[in-house]
């Protein structure tokens, strides 16, 4: 290894995928200081442009399951593809209140609860660190949410927006949430509505809300609020039934359900540029989907021209070419079930990665006993190379947990 120069070691090192490095922090100390160097965190995460794993909740308990999607295979003549068994994901400590994926964003992830919606989670399910955020001085309406990065501060930032009545009106009232600060202010109402509520979905330090003739669009850095326009689809009373915005392949994205049976795919290739809207797909009711309601696109593969579609609780690739579909058969997924795009990340809670403070980790008494014997077991099982680090360096972090 010393013969290789140390910016082409470094190079490779930004090229391995975020699980792996930390299984090479156990190789030696100096690939250690490396690796958990801030400044090497933040540049792998950049590097790191591309999403090929799912996150699977389970909607009838607060389970969560990976699957990658690259072995998931597009087999020609064949009508059924069989992968792998989805693994199970380690939520060591995550209180088990929080169960529900809001959004995410280089590899943290924003979790809350229904009926809890003024206790939120960021959770790094890579190196199983998490952070418990505090309540916001405000009554709760949620209209819409999301986490994204600031890249001027180098900070992250959780956005919630609530409605509110003001001087007998409604107002979208902004709350940012600073991973480095750890608390609360409030910015500028958001002029727009967001309809229907839902997640924000983090681009080019950007989120994105749909409105019913807008995409609503925050700046982190500004913290200003601005619009990008939708696709040309058509208005009432043919408009779409559904529509679902996503980020696929580094561009924005959003599927159009109509009545009539069919499903259209729009890209903007060039972002903030209206013209550069371009329909990726237009299928109608295919022999192996039932109906096109529901179905969302939640990956692309633009090397091989597919789109991996699901529908309810199951999973289809469309090749876009030949305008059809085959179903991929996965074991070990749940009965009912949700899915988001994930990209696992380095990215710390504490002060050792450069952002944020602590890792919320609350444990007294005779809990601290029953934990304290559980990291016993769980040692002498996994073979921790460093008892005083969070990171398990022999087992893979999808590896199932028993104590979850």
């Amino acid at each position: 290894m010393s013969d290789i120069p140390s910016e082409l070691f470094l190079h490779i090192l930004l090229q391995v995928p975020a699980e792996s490095l930390l299984r090479f922090r156990a190789v030696c100390r100096a690939w250690r200081c490396i690796i958990d160097d801030p400044s090497f965190i933040k540049s792998h995460t950049t590097n790191q442009v591309s999403s090929n794993t799912l996150l699977i909740r389970n909607l009838s308990g607060a389970r969560l399951f990976s699957l990658s999607l690259d072995s998931i295979n597009y087999a020609e003549g064949c009508q059924t593809i069989e992968v792998t068994p989805v693994k199970r994901v380690i939520r060591r400590g995550v209180p088990y209140f929080c169960d529900l994926p809001v959004a995410s964003c280089n590899g943290l992830i924003l979790i809350s609860h229904y009926d809890v919606k003024k206790t939120w989670v960021i959770w790094n399910p890579l190196t199983r660190e998490f952070r418990e955020l505090p309540e916001p001085d405000t009554e709760v309406r949620l209209r819409g949410s999301g986490i994204g990065y600031d890249y001027a501060a180098d900070d992250y930032k959780v956005v919630r927006i609530d409605e509110q009545i003001r001087h007998g009106e409604f107002v979208n009232q902004t709350f940012v949430y600073s991973l480095k600060s750890d608390s609360w202010r409030m910015i500028k109402d958001c002029p727009y509505y967001i309809w229907p509520l839902g997640q924000g979905v983090y681009l080019n330090g950007a989120l994105h809300w749909r409105s019913s003739n807008m995409i609503i669009v925050l700046d982190l850095e500004t913290e200003d609020y601005t619009q990008l326009p939708l696709p040309p689809v058509p208005i009432r009373p043919r408009a779409p039934l559904e529509q679902c915005l996503d980020a696929m392949d580094g561009c924005l994205f959003l599927s159009c359900y109509y009545m009539i049976e069919r499903l259209d795919g729009w890209m903007m290739k060039d972002y903030g540029v209206e013209k550069s809207w371009m329909k990726l797909f237009s299928f109608g009711k295919l022999d192996i989907i039932n109906s096109l309601g529901h179905l969302r696109p939640i990956a692309y593969l633009k090397s091989k021209g597919q789109v991996l579609l699901q529908h309810d609780t199951r999973f289809f690739w469309l090749d876009i070419e030949k305008n059809s579909a085959k179903k991929v058969t996965i074991d070990g997924l749940p009965d009912n079930f949700s899915s988001q795009n994930f990209q696992g990340s380095l990215v710390r809670l504490n002060d050792s990665g450069g952002v944020g403070r602590s890792v919320a980790m609350k444990i007294t008494g005779a809990k601290r006993k029953r934990a304290n014997t559980r990291l016993k077991l769980r040692v002498k099982i996994t073979d921790w190379s460093d008892s005083d680090s969070i990171y398990d360096s022999d087992s893979s972090w999808w590896s199932y947990d028993s104590d979850w």
